[in-house]
């Protein structure tokens, strides 16, 4: 009877992590996320009491190693915790992250969050956002398309440090910020609640845990393109002003870049005009800095219909990944990388590019995955 107990037991774990494989696979996390974690959370459960209580059924050697594997489980979202607390609560101060909310046009919303602390943001970083007035049981990952820090000012002024008190870090508060495009779930519910405001905007309190990812700063190469579709432009905005500052400051060896954004409708500029307004002001941005807006269901009057910096181009067609890729190869400065953060069907068309030209100059392809 005991056997059978412990087969059980073993069945169901074994269930549970194939489960746990199965749902792990990428469109279906990005299409149902808020579904994908509840039963990621569920299956975790399942799969660990499985495997748990099939070892302690037969006392098997390996039940110590059970009891480590479950104290660094849990260790995890206990640290996760901790870190929330430290870069969200001020202690003395007595405040917590309050979080602005922004409907904008082409049903997305502006997340502003105001830390009491400062914050490192690499280029191409993402956080996870948690809302408990929205969804009090999940954390929601996304990419950090502006951020502005008074612990971290010193490093974007003009002025060479010139002693150790010039290298201190003080801290202070910090602004992060989102774009996200209302799809289903949570990203629905957050822009209802921002577009059903009375006011122009909603004031609630929250966290963001982070940031992650920003491995590469792109620095090191001498021409730039940065392709964007949608909301992907979030992930590509962090690293124009990152390369601006490094070619202001002499520490980025690039010379040329180009930012390629396709849109909808001119109106999704909105999403980032006041930062393109921030970019547009800093120096030499006129010399190294061109902008590419190709906006699919406009007519070329709307299309200038809003105005723009300098060195911004706005098209009203499709993109041609490979036109744009072979007219950059022609004007390339020094080794050149390509990024692209969008849906996958254009991140392929612009990988597709890439690839047909890769043996002719020095090109490097960076991908990251977007799900709108």
């Amino acid at each position: 009877m005991e056997q059978s107990v412990s087969y059980r037991w073993g069945l169901a774990g074994f269930i549970g992590f194939a489960f746990l494989l199965l749902q792990s696979l990428g469109p279906l996390r990005r299409a149902f996320y808020d579904t994908f974690l509840t039963l990621h959370r569920i299956g975790i459960v399942v799969a660990i009491s499985g495997a748990y209580f099939h070892m302690a059924k037969h006392a098997l050697p390996q039940l110590p190693w059970a009891y480590l594997f479950v104290t660094l489980l849990a260790l995890e979202p206990a640290m996760r915790i901790l870190r929330i607390a430290y870069y969200n609560f001020a202690w003395k101060q007595r405040t917590w992250t309050r979080v602005t909310l922004e409907a904008l046009p082409g049903e997305a919303t502006r997340l502003t969050f105001l830390l009491p602390r400062s914050w490192n943001v690499k280029p191409g970083s993402h956080t996870y956002v948690y809302l408990p007035r929205i969804a009090p049981l999940s954390l929601h990952p996304f990419s950090i398309a502006w951020h502005n820090s008074t612990g971290y000012a010193r490093l974007d002024s003009e002025k060479l440090p010139l002693s150790v008190e010039d290298l201190k870090m003080h801290n202070g508060p910090s602004t992060i910020s989102c774009i996200v495009r209302a799809r289903t779930g949570m990203t629905r519910s957050l822009y209802n609640r921002a577009s059903k405001a009375k006011a122009d905007h909603v004031e609630l309190w929250g966290a963001i845990e982070g940031p992650y990812g920003g491995k590469h700063s792109l620095g090191s190469y001498g021409s730039v393109v940065l392709f964007a579709a949608g909301a992907g432009i979030t992930h590509q905005l962090s690293f124009v002003r990152h390369l601006l500052a490094g070619y202001n400051h002499n520490t980025s060896a690039t010379r040329k870049f180009v930012l390629v954004w396709c849109i909808p409708t001119i109106e999704s500029v909105e999403w980032i005009y006041p930062w393109l307004e921030e970019l547009a002001a800093m120096p030499d941005y006129n010399d190294i800095v061109q902008v590419q807006l190709y906006v699919s269901r406009s007519t070329p009057e709307t299309a200038e219909s809003l105005p723009l910096p300098a060195e911004s181009q706005v098209f009203s067609q499709r993109c041609d990944p490979q036109k744009i890729v072979d007219d950059q190869i022609l004007v390339q400065v020094g080794a050149m990388a390509v990024t692209v953060c969008g849906p996958g069907g254009f991140n392929d068309s612009v990988r597709a590019a890439v690839r047909r030209r890769v043996g002719l100059r020095s090109i490097d392809f960076f991908e990251e995955a977007f799900s709108s």
